[in-house]
């Protein structure tokens, strides 16, 4: 049975800055935007020193500043709440506070500061966003999938956006790019890598401001969640109990 690590805020916009929902069940963490990736992963880079990091995103998420390092809480960072580390933040110019961890910073914070400890970097994505700097790293194309992912040796972290399976075309719309057999497939395999112990943690992102919306991007997940084997889906409406 998973649990709500940040309970179900309903089907809201999330920016940059809000996280509406964080759901685990063993290693397996789903949310609606890769912020809190970051903390979830932290388990495995403490079990793991010598893991990889496989990133699957339409955006590459690695965008860096020293002003946003500067303010990295390395001395108790390992002990944050999933709360605390959401609430990380500075003033900025317009008397307000930046929160620290955002949708297209986390993994660039996450190389600066982990760099020494990961083994290897994988990057598919549709070339969106900051790339990653002073890094070597693997980059994958989408028929690479899934058997590149059988293929994978020692000790991952994955972190999957289903924006990825996403493009926008003619119209303007953004539509899904991939079969449902092509993502279901997708997903069995890291089931696979989940049960050899290939893969230590597996972060799913729904995004739906950069897919499909909420809609499309629940179909995906479905098609995720089968090939998982496991069971969840996001309730018709949020839990008012825990809303904040």
């Amino acid at each position: 049975m998973g649990e709500w690590i940040v309970y179900f805020q309903g089907r809201n916009h999330s920016t940059a800055i809000k996280l509406n929902f964080l759901w685990k069940d063993h290693n397996i963490f789903i949310m609606d935007n890769h912020r809190a990736a970051l903390w979830c992963w932290l388990s495995s880079i403490k079990d793991h020193p010598d893991v990889g990091l496989f990133h699957v995103d339409r955006h590459y998420d690695a965008l860096f500043s020293v002003k946003d390092y500067v303010h990295f809480p390395h001395e108790d960072f390992n002990s944050l709440s999933i709360d605390e580390y959401l609430s990380c933040g500075y003033d900025n110019d317009f008397f307000a506070v930046t929160p620290l961890f955002r949708w297209d910073n986390y993994l660039g914070l996450f190389i600066e500061k982990y760099r020494n400890q990961v083994r290897e970097w994988a990057f598919a994505t549709h070339g969106k966003g900051a790339a990653p700097k002073d890094i070597p790293f693997a980059a994958y194309e989408p028929w690479e999938f899934p058997a590149g992912l059988y293929e994978l040796k020692g000790k991952w972290i994955f972190n999957l956006d289903l924006d990825y399976f996403f493009g926008r075309m003619s119209s303007g719309k953004m539509e899904r790019l991939f079969t449902d057999v092509y993502v279901r497939d997708f997903s069995k395999a890291l089931r696979a890598g989940l049960d050899s112990g290939v893969i230590v943690a597996l972060t799913v992102s729904l995004s739906p401001e950069c897919a499909g919306g909420w809609e499309g991007t629940e179909e995906v997940l479905k098609l995720i969640t089968e090939g998982l084997e496991i069971d969840f889906s996001l309730p018709a409406s949020p839990d008012l109990e825990h809303s904040i």
